[in-house]
């Protein structure tokens, strides 16, 4: 699925969101200010995906890094003017690829993403190869069936939806005050200009 920059997608994009910039936020964890809000990526029905982070000083760190931040990780709140990210290490950020001005998020840059954010929350597995099984295969054949097509727990490319992880991608009023409605309004903007034309 293709990837915009929220303002490539609707270039009037604050008047959905009652004149709310979601890209003048801070970015926090805990109460440490650990960057900000760089920019925001849709997907090409006006689904919020990603928030573009610039991480700046983490602790003692200098670390001056774009990179991707899923939208179920993050928990905005517009009153204080901050995102808070939820469950993120520092670890993580310097494991995640960085992003430049230039660069096309394609599915492999989002399965590099995906795999540094899934390995903070995966569930219990029995090894590579099982596809994401939810048990432990009969006993009657105990050699792992590993297809080199299919990516790390059943995921692959042509197949692939954002769905298949809520914990990064799913949006909820409690973590997302007013998102919600935001992405309704740019949802429902897309779907009267696909119809206009």
């Amino acid at each position: 699925m293709t990837l915009f920059k929220i303002k490539d997608f609707e270039p009037d994009y604050q008047s959905h969101a009652d004149n709310q910039d979601i890209k003048s936020l801070d970015l926090y964890l805990g109460n440490d200010k650990i960057g900000s809000i760089d920019d925001v990526l849709v997907d090409d029905e006006g689904q919020f995906r990603y928030l573009v982070i610039k991480v700046g000083f983490w602790g003692f760190v200098g670390l001056g890094k774009r990179v991707l931040l899923p939208i179920g990780c993050a928990r905005i709140d517009y009153g204080d003017r901050r995102v808070y990210a939820k469950h993120l290490t520092q670890e993580q950020v310097e494991a995640l690829p960085e992003l430049t001005e230039d660069m096309k998020v394609d599915y492999d840059y989002e399965e590099q993403v995906r795999k540094i954010y899934r390995s903070s929350n995966a569930p219990a597995s029995y090894g590579v190869g099982y596809a994401g099984a939810q048990s432990a295969p009969p006993t009657v054949n105990t050699a792992p069936i590993l297809d080199l097509d299919v990516g790390y727990a059943g995921y692959d490319r042509s197949s692939y939806t954002y769905g298949q992880d809520p914990d990064l991608y799913d949006i909820d009023e409690q973590d997302h005050q007013g998102l919600k409605i935001y992405q309704q309004r740019l949802v429902a903007q897309r779907m009267r200009q696909k119809a206009e034309h």
